[in-house]
């Protein structure tokens, strides 16, 4: 006599109703998720309009659209503090120089791989050269050059950052200083 347990398997209109009643639950909360999200949309008048959430809850990893570098200079003015115009002149003057300064020395490092995806943003000529370099499968000791050339320019970059974040910092006062860290022109 054999005392192992025979397996029997269930009828296949068990299993589909089995199936359909254990996703009907997932499908639910997915649709009540997406209705509570659309309904989450701000008014019109609210000045988050227009931004998206990255879904962490914080607030943090806000996206906004239509961004503009006159949009983000505004948002500086504010949170800076200054209300006169010739003021601001002076500083605005001076933040440019090191914003652009910062987008050239961040490495070009981009979503979607080394290289790959985000192009035709006006980046760094050595750059550039480095990756057609790399993609046409140069010599070596010709990618070499163009790796040296690429840091260099780097450097250069990295020096007249410094100086124009030196120059920003001669214009602000403590507060303005370090609500100019908090916002990444300042190290």
């Amino acid at each position: 006599m054999n005392s192992s347990p025979k397996f029997i398997a269930p009828a296949p209109g068990l299993i589909r109703r089995g199936f359909i009643l254990g996703i009907f639950p997932v499908l639910a909360v997915a649709l009540s998720v997406s209705l509570q999200a659309q309904d989450a949309t701000p008014p019109a008048g609210n000045a988050n309009a227009g931004a998206q959430d990255n879904g962490n809850g914080n607030g943090n990893g806000r996206q906004r659209r239509n961004f503009t570098p006159d949009a983000m200079l505004n948002r500086l003015r504010t949170a800076l503090g200054v209300n006169d115009d010739a003021e601001w002149a002076v500083i605005s003057a001076r933040i440019t120089p090191v914003i652009e300064l910062r987008r050239s020395t961040a490495g070009g490092i981009r979503m979607g791989g080394f290289g790959g995806g985000g192009g035709g943003r006006g980046g760094n000529p050595a750059l550039e050269s480095l990756r057609s370099a790399v993609a046409d499968n140069m010599p070596d000791a010709e990618i070499k050059a163009r790796l040296e050339h690429l840091r260099e320019s780097r450097k250069e970059d990295q020096a007249k950052l410094e100086k124009a974040q030196a120059d920003l910092v001669a214009v602000l006062t403590v507060k303005q200083e370090a609500i100019a860290v908090m916002a990444g022109l300042l190290p």
